[in-house]
């Protein structure tokens, strides 16, 4: 997730000047038969920050934290970036590994990788995050897709969720790429998309760049969508929370949202880019105000 500030700022700038225009309102569907619902009804991810992890003796809070989302009625799963499952998260909640990097497919983070592949039923794993901000071509993700992910796939079952790529347009084009140069049979089963508003923008403005972005993607590519991190980087805290509850229930009335992370969960903000007053842990270790309505308290 860390990012330089200026790119993020530069690619948001880009997407918003290029959702905010009337051709792309897109109308929204409220059906589809692609939809995949949590049993539970909830579609909330979990994005624990991978530090968390190594916070757990310095800031015992966190274990209490994490306890708390066993009687979690709206989490539907967690993921950290890494293909190792935080062992303090409850064993209930599907773990959603992720090959973010090439390094991950090999030596201990691919094995780590086959081990929850091969014991969990079902999993959903992730597959690169922002590859166009790391100098990685969409034809060498193909070939790495097609070397690795795939027989992953036919050998244990999974399915596979397109590299995450930021809202911009290169972005946008990037994905365009690698989905165009898969055949019909290694399409991934879902998308992944992440989107940051622009701190200045109006909330309003934003919560409807946010869905037009999501459905045109929904109705170009015919896939259900994952929406692997999104959040508002308003200092405003009214903003940020009308933004995060707003566009939350829009994503819930989607059938064709499969799951949705808002970030924030971790002790201290990342970067300058994102908002304080979107942190759903404080620096102890409890959840905030928000981060308790996230997880449904």
């Amino acid at each position: 997730m860390v990012l330089l500030q200026s790119i993020r700022h530069i690619a948001c700038i880009a997407a918003c000047i290029l959702l905010a225009s009337p051709a792309n309102a897109i109308p929204v569907e409220t059906s589809d038969k692609l939809s995949e619902r949590g049993s539970g009804g909830g579609k909330r991810i979990i994005l624990w920050e991978t530090s968390l992890t190594a916070e757990l003796k310095s800031i015992p809070n966190l274990l209490t934290a994490a306890a708390s989302l066993s009687s979690s009625t709206v989490i539907k799963s967690i993921t950290n970036w890494e293909t190792k499952r935080p062992q303090e998260l409850p064993k209930k909640l599907p773990f959603r590994p992720m090959v973010r990097t090439p390094q991950h497919l090999t030596g201990d983070n691919w094995n780590s990788l086959i081990s929850v592949v091969s014991s969990q039923k079902n999993t959903i794993v992730h597959f690169y995050n922002e590859p166009e901000r790391s100098g990685i071509s969409a034809a060498d993700a193909v070939a790495q897709w097609r070397q690795k992910m795939l027989p992953l796939r036919q050998q244990y079952g999974i399915k596979l969720v397109a590299p995450g790529c930021a809202s911009d347009p290169n972005g946008s084009n990037w994905l365009q790429t690698f989905m165009g140069m898969l055949a019909a049979n290694e399409k991934p089963d879902y998308l992944n998309l992440h989107f940051y508003t622009l701190p200045t923008n109006p909330c309003d403005q934003e919560i409807q760049n946010a869905k037009n972005f999501f459905a045109e993607k929904h109705n170009t590519y015919n896939l259900p969508i994952i929406v692997g991190e999104i959040a508002s980087t308003s200092r405003d805290t009214t903003q940020v929370v009308d933004f995060t509850k707003e566009v939350s229930k829009w994503l819930d009335d989607q059938s064709w949202v499969v799951e949705y992370g808002f970030f924030g969960v971790s002790t201290k903000v990342v970067d300058d880019f994102v908002s304080p007053a979107a942190q759903m842990l404080d620096a102890n270790g409890a959840w905030t105000d928000l981060g308790k309505w996230w997880i449904g308290e």
